[in-house]
C-alpha cells in the first residue's frame, strides 16, 4: 500500500516534467492534447455507469467541469473581470467536493439514489453561474475586497495564497491517509485527482499545466475503474484472494506438468454453528491469507464455500507435499481468537423484584483450525483439469478420512 501511494505521488509529480513537451509539438496536436482530457473523463463517466461505480463517476464529472472552466473562464489574466473569483472558488470547491465523495457510500451515477449527489453539484454550479454574470460583476469585486485581507494572511505562493494552498495539502493527506487505512481501489483516484488540482493551482502560470496534470487523473481514473471492475469479476470479495473464475481462465490455459491441491477447512459447518457466520467468515480470511504464503510458486484460489484450490505449475504432486505440509501446520499452529458472549446473572438486593437480572459479558478463548489437503498431477498431455480437481478431490476425501489435518497425494 505504501508502494501504491509513493507511486501516485511520483506520477503525478512527473505530470510537471509534460508542459515543455507540449509547446514543440504542432497546432494540431496541441489541439487534440486539450482535448484529450475531455475524452478520457467521458469515458470514465460512461464506463462508470455500466460497472456500477458511481463515485468515480462523479470524480470525474467534477475534474471535466472543473478543466472547462480552467480552459473557458480561466485563460485571461486574473485581474480581469471575475477571473480571480473564478479562480478561488474553484481551488475551494473541486478538492472539498472529491473529499466528500470519499465519505459518500457508492451509488450508481444515474441511479434514484444518487439524486441528492447531483443536487450538491447542481447548486453549486448555479450559484458559480450566477456569480460569474457580467451584471454581478460588482458584487464580486466587492466580495473579493472583504476577503483579500483573510486569504492573504500568511502571503502567497506563485497565485495561490497560503491559507488555500494548507486546504488543498489537508485534502491530499486525507486522500492519503484513506488510501494507506482502507482498503478502496478508487481512493489512488481520488488520490490523483486531488494532486492534479494541487499542482495545477500551484503552477498556474505554466502553459500547458492545466492540460498536463488532468490528462493523467483521467488516465489514473479510468485505471481504477478497470481494475476494480477486474476484482469484481475475479477476485472473492471475502477473502480478496482470486475466485472459481479466475481459476477457470487459468485451468483453461494450462499446458506441461502441473499439479492441483484442493483444500477444506476441517469441521467447518460445526464451526459456524457453533460460533455464528461473522466468526466464519473471519475464519476463511485467515486461512486465505495464510494460504497466499504458500511457497513454490502456487497460485491460491477460492473455489467455493470453504474449500480452496492451489495451483502448481511445472511441479509433480511429491514436489508440492513439502509446500503443502509447511502450510498446513502454519494454519494449524495460528492462535485464532475468537470473543464467545456469555450471560452472568446480577445478584439481588433483598427485598428486590424477583425478576432474573442478567449481563452480557465476553470471553476470549483460542481454538485450533485445522486444513485437510488433496493433491494430484495430470498424468498425460490428454488429462483434462477437470480431471485432476476430481482425482485431488478424492485425495482431500481420504485426508478427512484419515482423520484430517493431513496432506494425501
Amino acid at each position: 500500500m505504501y508502494l501504491r501511494l509513493l507511486l501516485t505521488f511520483v506520477i503525478m509529480f512527473a505530470g510537471l516534467l509534460l508542459p515543455p513537451f507540449f509547446a514543440v509539438l504542432s497546432t494540431a496536436q496541441q489541439g487534440m492534447l486539450v482535448e484529450l482530457p475531455n475524452i478520457l473523463f467521458m469515458l470514465v463517466i460512461i464506463l462508470s455507469h455500466f460497472f456500477k461505480q458511481g463515485r468515480s463517476g462523479f470524480a470525474a464529472l467534477l475534474m471535466l467541469v472543473a478543466y472547462n472552466v480552467i480552459q473557458q473562464r480561466l485563460q485571461t489574466p486574473l485581474a480581469v473581470g471575475s477571473t480571480l473569483f473564478e479562480y478561488y472558488f474553484l481551488v475551494l470547491l473541486l478538492p472539498a467536493n472529491l473529499v466528500l465523495l470519499l465519505f459518500l457510500p457508492e451509488r450508481s451515477l444515474f441511479s434514484f439514489k444518487a439524486l441528492s449527489y447531483h443536487a450538491i453539484f447542481i447548486l453549486q454550479a448555479a450559484v458559480f453561474y450566477w456569480f460569474i454574470q457580467p451584471e454581478q460583476l460588482p458584487l464580486v469585486t466587492s466580495l473579493l475586497t472583504a476577503i483579500e485581507p483573510w486569504i492573504l494572511v500568511f502571503g502567497d505562493v506563485s497565485v495561490l495564497p497560503n491559507i488555500l494552498l494548507g486546504l488543498l495539502i489537508c485534502a491530499v493527506l486525507i486522500a492519503a491517509i484513506l488510501m494507506l487505512f482502507r482498503d478502496v481501489s478508487s481512493d489512488q483516484a481520488f488520490l490523483s485527482a486531488l494532486l492534479a488540482c494541487t499542482l495545477t493551482v500551484v503552477e498556474f502560470e505554466q502553459q500547458w499545466i492545466s492540460a498536463s496534470m488532468f490528462t493523467i487523473s483521467a488516465i489514473v481514473l479510468l485505471l481504477s475503474i478497470l481494475k476494480r471492475s477486474h476484482e469484481q469479476a475475479f477476485i472473492d470479495d471475502l477473502t480478496r484472494i482470486p475466485g472459481r473464475r479466475a481459476l477457470n481462465i487459468e485451468l483453461a490455459q494450462l499446458s506441461g506438468k502441473y499439479s492441483i491441491a484442493m483444500l477444506d477447512i476441517d469441521r467447518f459447518k460445526k464451526f459456524n454453528d457453533a460460533y455464528g457466520h461473522d466468526i466464519g467468515d473471519s475464519v476463511l480470511k485467515m486461512v486465505a491469507s495464510q494460504l497466499a504464503t504458500v511457497k513454490g510458486r502456487g497460485r491460491v484460489f477460492r473455489y467455493g464455500g470453504e474449500e480452496f484450490t492451489i495451483l502448481f505449475k511445472g511441479k509433480s504432486a511429491l514436489d508440492c507435499v513439502g509446500y503443502l505440509n509447511e502450510i498446513r501446520v502454519l494454519i494449524a499452529d495460528y492462535p485464532f481468537q475468537i470473543r464467545q458472549p456469555v450471560e452472568r446473572r446480577e445478584p439481588q438486593e433483598e427485598g428486590a423484584n424477583n425478576t432474573d437480572s442478567c449481563r452480557e459479558e465476553f470471553i476470549e478463548k483460542t481454538v485450533k483450525v485445522t486444513i485437510s489437503i488433496g493433491v494430484a498431477q495430470e498424468r498425460s498431455s490428454t488429462t483434462s483439469p477437470d480431471e485432476v480437481i476430481i482425482a485431488a478431490d478424492k485425495l482431500l476425501y481420504k485426508a478427512k478420512e484419515s482423520g484430517r489435518n493431513q496432506v494425501c497425494a
